[in-house]
C-alpha cells in the first residue's frame, strides 16, 4: 500500500471534516442547535480520531477523544450547546487544523502549541466535570428512573475489518448502557476461530445488551448511526409483543445468514443509498490530462495549417471532424478541473464572525451563485484577495452600531458575496452597506503621499482605483485587520495574475461593491490571432467586442466610435516593432469590466484555440503579456495582458 497516498485522503477528509464541524458550529450559533448539526460535530470528532488511530497521530486522538466525550453528553441533551461552548469547539478545530498542518509537513509528533493544547483540554475537562456533578443524583432517584422505559434488547455483531475503519464497538455498547438500566450482557464468541487463526487486527466478537429505557427507537438508531456501515444490528422491545419492525427495517437489521439470503434487498434499502456519485482525483493527474489535450490541440492547429489540406477535400473533411471531436476533448477535460466557487465562500462566515467579535459590531454576510464554477487552480488563488477586501469591508466600510444608529440604518450591516457568470467570464462581487469611500478623503492622501499632483482633475473611478496604490490607506491608526497600507495593492496584483480586473462602485453613505472579473480558465482559451509586422499576438476571444478597419492619423489617443470616445493604443508603438511604411490598419475593440479600449494591430489573423504557455522567470514581470501559445505552423505567439493593456490605455 502507497502510505503517503492514503496519508493524503486522510489529510484531505481531515480538512473536509473540520470545515463541516465548523459549518455546523456556525450555524448552531446563528441559528440554534438541532439534532442533526449536533450529529455533524459528533460525526467530525468520532471519524478524525478514529482515521488518525489508524496512522497512530496520539496528538489528534487524544485530543479528539476528549471533545467526542463532551459531544456524547451534547447530543443526549446533559450538556447545553451554549455560545461559549460554540466558541471553546471553534477553537478546537482551529487547534486541530494546526494539528494537520503539521502532519502534512511530516511533523505528526510535534504539538504545534502545547500551550493552546493545555487550555483548551481544560476547558473541555471542566465541561465534562460540570455533566458528571449534574448528572450524579441519589441512588433512590436513580432506581425510580430506571426502572420505567422499554425493555429493548440490541444484538450488535460487528464486521471482521470494524477496526480497520477507525472503529471500536465498545464506546457504542457502554453509549447503550448509558441510555438506561442495564439488565443483561452477553458477549457472543460463536464466530471466534481457534487462537492459531486469530487475528488480533480483526473483530470477532459480538454483543446482546438487555436494558430498560425511556428512549424510542429512533434515539438507538441515531446512537448506532456511525457503525451501522460495519456492524449487523438487530433492535427489539421485548415488551410490545404486538410490535413489529417495518420492511425497511427487517432488511437493515438482520444476522448475516439471513442477510446474504436477502442480498437484493439489502442493496436496495442500503448499499444503492450509499453509492458514490463522486470520486476523489489528484490535482496533478487533472493537470497532466490538461497538458496532454493542450498538446493535441496545438498538433490539431498544425494539422489543419498544412498545405496538403487545400489539395485534398476528404482529408479536409476529415480533420474538421477530428477538429470538432478535439473541442469536445478540451472543453470536456477543462470541466474536470472546474469547483464551484463556495469553496472560497465557505470560509468567510468564520472570518465574519471572528471579526464582528473583536469590532463589536453586527454583520450578516449574504451569500449567493456559491454553485458557479471557476477553475480549481484559480479558485485556490482567490482566498487572499477575497479576504483582504472583506475585512476592509467590516472593518473601514460598515460602521460601528452607534454610527450606524445615528445615520438612521439598521444596527446589522449587510456583507454581501455573489458570483455570476456574464459573457465567458466570472464575475465576484463583494457589497456592503457600509459609509462608501470618502472621495475627498482619498484624494487629499493621495496628494500628501505624492501620488497625484494637487492641479490634477480626476474622476471618481480614477480616485477609487488610488486605495490600490502600494502603501496607500486612510486608516487613522493600524489595527490587526488594517490601517498598514498592505493588502489592496496586493488584491490587483493576484488578480491581474489571474488575468482579471478589479473595479469598485461606491455611494457616500450607502455602501460599496468591488466587483471582479475572471476567465473562466487558465489552460486554454479561445483566442483571436492579430499580427503586427512579423510578430504575432492572441487576445482571448471573450474580451473581443468587434473589429473595424482604423485609418487614424499618429498622435491620437481617442477615437470616436459611433460618437462615443474610445481610448487606444498602438501595440507597434508599444512594443517598439517595426512596420513596413503604409501598411494598413485594423482597430480591436475589447472589454473588461465596464471598460473599453481599442488595440490598433495590422492585420487580423482569425480564430485560434490557444494553449497558454507560462512566460518564465526571465519574462514574467513584463506588463502587456500573460502568457504565450504555439501556433499550428511551430511559431510562439505572445497572449495580451488585455485588463492592463486597457488600464494603460484608459
Amino acid at each position: 500500500m502507497d502510505m503517503q497516498a492514503v496519508r493524503s485522503v486522510l489529510l484531505d477528509e481531515a480538512r473536509e471534516l473540520l470545515a463541516e464541524m465548523e459549518q455546523a458550529l456556525l450555524a448552531i450559533e446563528t441559528q440554534g442547535a438541532d439534532g442533526e448539526r449536533i450529529n455533524a460535530i459528533f460525526r467530525a470528532a468520532h471519524t478524525l480520531k478514529g482515521s488518525s488511530g489508524m496512522f497512530n497521530l496520539q496528538l489528534v486522538v487524544d485530543f479528539t477523544h476528549l471533545m467526542e466525550n463532551l459531544l456524547v453528553q451534547v447530543r443526549t441533551g446533559e450538556q447545553p450547546i451554549d455560545a461559549s461552548l460554540v466558541s471553546l469547539l471553534l477553537s478546537c478545530g482551529d487547534y486541530l487544523s494546526r494539528l494537520f498542518d503539521n502532519v502534512a509537513e511530516g511533523r505528526e509528533d510535534d504539538d504545534p502549541d502545547p500551550v493552546t493544547r493545555a487550555s483548551l483540554c481544560a476547558e473541555l475537562s471542566a465541561y465534562l466535570e460540570g455533566v458528571a456533578l449534574q448528572a450524579a443524583p441519589d441512588a433512590f432517584s436513580v432506581a425510580a428512573a430506571t426502572s420505567k422505559g422499554t425493555h429493548w434488547r440490541i444484538t450488535l455483531r460487528p464486521q471482521v475489518q470494524v477496526f480497520a475503519h477507525g472503529l471500536d464497538p465498545i464506546p457504542f455498547v457502554q453509549y447503550l448502557a448509558d441510555m438506561g438500566e442495564v439488565i443483561a450482557l452477553q458477549v457472543l464468541q460463536d464466530e471466534l476461530p481457534p487462537l492459531a487463526e486469530l487475528d488480533p487486527e480483526s473483530c470477532h466478537l459480538g454483543f446482546v445488551i438487555e436494558l430498560t429505557a425511556e428512549v424510542e427507537r429512533s434515539a438507538i438508531e441515531q446512537a448506532l448511526e456511525f457503525i451501522e456501515q460495519d456492524c449487523d444490528i438487530h433492535i427489539e422491545a421485548l415488551d410490545e409483543p404486538d410490535s413489529q419492525p417495518d420492511e425497511e427495517e427487517v432488511a437493515l437489521f438482520v444476522e448475516p445468514a439471513e442477510r446474504i439470503a436477502s442480498s437484493d434487498a439489502v442493496e436496495s434499502s442500503r448499499t444503492r443509498a450509499s453509492e458514490q456519485v463522486f470520486i476523489k482525483v489528484d490535482a496533478r493527474k487533472l493537470d497532466e490530462l490538461i497538458n496532454a489535450v493542450g498538446e493535441l490541440v496545438i498538433r490539431n492547429s498544425a494539422c489543419n495549417s498544412h498545405p496538403a489540406i487545400n489539395q485534398d477535400p476528404d482529408l479536409s473533411e476529415l480533420l474538421e471532424d477530428v477538429g470538432q471531436l478535439v473541442e469536445q476533448i478540451r472543453d470536456r477535460a477543462l470541466n474536470l478541473r472546474m469547483v464551484p466557487i463556495g469553496e472560497v465562500f465557505q470560509r468567510f462566515p468564520r472570518v465574519v464572525r471572528d471579526v464582528c467579535k473583536e469590532l463589536g459590531k453586527r454583520i450578516e454576510l449574504k451569500v449567493s451563485g456559491a454553485d458557479t464554477e471557476l477553475d480549481k487552480s484559480m479558485v485556490e488563488k482567490l482566498t487572499d484577495p477575497l479576504l483582504h477586501i472583506v475585512r476592509n469591508a467590516m472593518d473601514h466600510g460598515i460602521e460601528s452600531i452607534e454610527e450606524r444608529l445615528a445615520a438612521g440604518k439598521p444596527e446589522q450591516g449587510t456583507l454581501s458575496l455573489n458570483a455570476y457568470h456574464q459573457s465567458g467570464t466570472v464575475v465576484i462581487e463583494i457589497s456592503d452597506d457600509g459609509r462608501g469611500l470618502d472621495t475627498e478623503r482619498i484624494l487629499r492622501k493621495a496628494i500628501d503621499r505624492g501620488l497625484v499632483e494637487p492641479e490634477v482633475q480626476l474622476a471618481e473611478r480614477d480616485i477609487f482605483n488610488l486605495i490600490f496604490a502600494p502603501g496607500f490607506s486612510t486608516a487613522d491608526k493600524v489595527t490587526d485587520l488594517s490601517g498598514r497600507g498592505v493588502g489592496m495593492d496586493v488584491v490587483r496584483q493576484n488578480i491581474e495574475q489571474l488575468r482579471g480586473t478589479v473595479d469598485i462602485q461606491s455611494t457616500r453613505g450607502k455602501g460599496s461593491t468591488f466587483r471582479i472579473h475572471l476567465p473562466l480558465t487558465l489552460a486554454i482559451i479561445d483566442g483571436f490571432q492579430v499580427a503586427v509586422g512579423d510578430a504575432d499576438f492572441v487576445l482571448p476571444l471573450d474580451l473581443v467586442v468587434e473589429c473595424l478597419e482604423f485609418n487614424e492619423q499618429h498622435g491620437n489617443d481617442v477615437f470616436s466610435l459611433r460618437g462615443q470616445p474610445l481610448p487606444y493604443l498602438r501595440l507597434a508603438e508599444r512594443f517598439d516593432i517595426s512596420r513596413k511604411p503604409g501598411a494598413r490598419e485594423c482597430l480591436v475593440v475589447v472589454q473588461c469590466g465596464d471598460q473599453r479600449a481599442g488595440i490598433v494591430v495590422d492585420r487580423f489573423v482569425g480564430e485560434i484555440q490557444a494553449v497558454i504557455k507560462p512566460l518564465g522567470n526571465l519574462l514574467s514581470g513584463m506588463r502587456g503579456f500573460s502568457g504565450s501559445t504555439i501556433l499550428g505552423d511551430g511559431s510562439v505567439a505572445l497572449l495580451l495582458d488585455i485588463p492592463a493593456l486597457v488600464s494603460s490605455a484608459n
